[in-house]
């Protein structure tokens, strides 16, 4: 049994979004977890307020399939994708964890990607090679 942890993210209608895509989550996977839902500062764009969450899933496809369900439900729900991916978004579903394998290590040393997963699965917390923690402000 393979398991996946999503990071889910809105900063357009976030409210909105993030509830339907967990419902269609939801309806295309038996067993998932969702973490609590965050509020953060928009990270390395200009923008709203993005509302954060994840999810752990049981029984997932094979990952390259995964991923391009994961794509076309973001497509579903507005993703735009030209110009670039650092600019508002409706929907923002990344593949953070692939059974054991962390697939970004660079995600976790952010508190709206690090503090929800860690309620799903067990982390250590990011830290740089100055000892300093790695992470932005997070509303709560």
């Amino acid at each position: 049994m393979t398991t996946a942890l999503i990071g889910m993210g809105s900063n357009i209608n976030p409210e909105k979004h993030l509830q339907c895509a967990s419902q269609d989550i939801k309806q295309y996977f038996s067993d998932v977890a969702y973490s609590k839902v965050y509020q953060s500062a928009a990270v390395g764009m200009d923008g709203d307020d993005f509302l954060n969450a994840c999810c752990l899933l049981s029984n997932v496809p094979e990952k390259k399939e995964l991923l391009k369900w994961l794509k076309c439900l973001e497509d579903k729900y507005g993703r735009d994708r030209s110009k670039g991916s650092w600019k508002p978004r409706t929907l923002d579903l990344d593949l953070l964890m692939y059974g054991d394998d962390i697939l970004d290590d660079d995600l976790f040393r952010y508190a709206h990607v690090f503090v929800p997963a860690s309620e799903l699965v067990d982390l250590t917390l990011p830290v740089g090679k100055d000892g300093m923690l790695l992470e932005v402000s997070l509303r709560l």
